[in-house]
């Protein structure tokens, strides 16, 4: 996992399952509530975001949907195109370090609440600094075989 991160550098190009992509942004997170999780965040072209939680050996890749059109059915179950997404986390990201992209590009600081069903995740978000304004995520599981930089 360590040398695939590491292969991510500003202007690659990343193919993802036989799409290709141009890496813009770098950056990582931890949460408020769990300092020990961490996790990288890279902003694609053609709006999609990667997403990468080395200590989970986890990676998604998403795109920001406007509107978000899901039903609450309680505190930890979302409903989104007849699927049942159960609540997997929530707190407070915050930027450890922007490896490359300008601030005003990334995600910044995020009250966020995330979502599983299968092999697709949900990232509820709202943006403090940003007029709150929403960064909800729509995303599939990937495996490392899946990616080619």
């Amino acid at each position: 996992m360590e040398k695939f991160i590491e292969k991510i550098v500003k202007n690659a190009k990343i193919k993802i399952k036989n799409t290709e992509y141009i890496v813009k942004t770098k950056t990582w997170y931890s949460i408020e509530e769990d300092e020990n999780t961490s996790y990288i965040k890279c902003e694609l072209s053609n709006n999609k975001v990667l997403v990468i939680i080395p200590g989970d050996n986890l990676i998604s890749i998403g795109e920001i949907i406007a509107n978000m059109n899901y039903q609450r059915i309680s505190d930890e179950i979302i409903k989104y195109n007849d699927v049942i997404f159960n609540k997997t986390a929530s707190g407070h990201q915050y930027i450890t370090k922007i490896e490359f992209g300008l601030e005003d590009e990334v995600e910044g600081r995020c009250i966020f609440e995330d979502y599983e069903a299968e092999n697709n995740v949900i990232s509820l978000g709202i943006l403090p600094d940003k007029s709150n304004e929403r960064a909800d995520v729509y995303g599939e599981f990937l495996e490392l075989g899946d990616i080619e930089i």
